[in-house]
């Protein structure tokens, strides 16, 4: 559902600021420090119930204020995010308190952000995270089994840190090995589907650009295998004290022309796949959620050559609702951004003198 209008009070930079959208493309533009990208990271917390800027909520507190508060209106619904200096995040729908998991996939938005090029440039504990993001998004069930299971390890793994006695241990073994098992089946469904989606953004953009990502997560899963490796597991789980099997470990491996890019990759083919990555991200939200989530690009052009930007664009032209930061209109407009077309929208942020 597109966003319509959010309202932010004492968020980063912004007092208080009141910013329409248009359901086509909206541009964010103005100098460094004017608050561009402080909205986008607004849309993502009502979107996502978390930010892309820091672990730490209590930092998007404007300086020496008591609190933050983000409204946003998706197809008439207020959401609300509520943020204490000292407390806890308050999350409402239409004034009814929620809690963080409601949010997920009902707002559904895709980042690009130099944030998430951690994506193809980080650990296997990046893209893990990825995909169990994205996943949640479009499956409420993977998300349900997501949080049953990690609850699952992570009372295994206190048991294990305590040094605790096998059998002891080994209660937990069996909904580690259930929700598990769930967890790999729908993956496997959605991880090839991905994939897929994968495939046809590279097929439109140049046919010579294949990006493949392999995973470790077996072939077939079941719940009974894993309980057995569990109990196998158990004398090494013991010795390093923590659970060594399990969803929780999958190693992702993004191909880029047959290399594996995180080690043989350059800037630019990271920087491609990342935004390629996205490009097929919004796809796959919308065949496997039916929702067109909102394309949130942070200063996108301006990192990409007037080729690869024109190219780009042209893969996202027809998105639906998307909120672009940049310094200024030129650059945009060079990547056939008609800033004049009644169905786009430019908002023009300047910077206060105090930041």
């Amino acid at each position: 559902m597109p966003i319509q209008k959010i309202e932010m009070i004492n968020f980063r930079n912004h007092q208080k600021k009141v910013v329409t959208f248009s359901p086509g493309i909206n541009l964010l533009w103005g100098e460094n420090g004017s608050g561009k990208t402080s909205i986008l990271e607004a849309v993502y917390i009502l979107s996502s119930g978390k930010s892309f800027k820091t672990n730490r909520l209590t930092e998007t507190i404007n300086n020496k204020k008591k609190e933050t508060i983000i409204n946003g209106v998706f197809g008439g619904k207020t959401t609300t995010f509520y943020q204490p200096a000292g407390g806890q995040k308050k999350i409402k729908i239409n004034n009814v308190i929620k809690k963080t998991k409601d949010l997920i996939g009902k707002n559904p938005t895709v980042l690009v952000s130099p944030e998430e090029e951690k994506i193809t440039k980080g650990p296997h504990t990046e893209r893990r995270k990825y995909f169990n993001r994205l996943f949640s998004t479009v499956s409420q069930t993977y998300l349900t089994n997501l949080i049953k299971y990690t609850n699952a390890v992570k009372n295994r793994n206190h048991l294990l840190k305590q040094n605790k006695q096998p059998f002891e241990v080994k209660v937990w073994d069996a909904p580690v090995a259930k929700y598990g098992s769930l967890l790999w089946l729908e993956k496997k469904h959605l991880q090839h589907s991905f994939n897929r989606e994968v495939f046809l953004v590279c097929e439109k953009y140049n046919n010579n650009i294949n990006i493949d990502i392999s995973t470790t997560t077996p072939k077939n899963p079941t719940e009974k295998d894993l309980f057995e490796k569990l109990n196998l597991n158990i004398q090494k789980d013991r010795l390093l004290r923590r659970t060594l099997v399990g969803p929780h470990t999958d190693q992702y491996t993004i191909v880029f022309k047959n290399k594996p890019l995180r080690e043989y990759g350059s800037q630019g083919e990271h920087k491609l796949s990342f935004v390629l990555l996205k490009v097929a991200e919004h796809g796959f939200i919308k065949k496997e959620a039916n929702k067109n989530p909102t394309l949130l690009l942070d200063d996108l052009f301006a990192k990409l050559d007037n080729d690869r930007g024109n190219a780009i664009f042209d893969l996202i032209r027809k998105s639906g609702q998307t909120i672009i930061t940049n310094t200024d209109l030129v650059g945009v407009e060079a990547h056939g951004i008609n800033t004049n077309n009644p169905n786009n929208k430019t908002i023009h942020l300047l910077r206060s003198w105090k930041n």
